[in-house]
């Protein structure tokens, strides 16, 4: 059985890092047939992984 990790849908804005790290996310998300993008929420204040359609 292959270890699965599971990585966080949303971060910190604040961070300079965590834009960059979600959109590689998303694209790897993509590339395996989910809709998504990432979307800022001030909220929070986070960057958010959601279905396209919700965003």
């Amino acid at each position: 059985m292959t270890p699965t990790v599971e990585l966080p849908r949303q971060l910190p804005a604040g961070s300079t890092r965590s834009l960059p790290v979600l959109d590689a996310y998303a694209e790897a998300l993509r590339a395996a047939g989910e809709d998504v993008r990432v979307v800022y929420s001030p909220r929070g204040d986070v960057f958010k992984i959601v279905p396209r359609e919700a965003s």
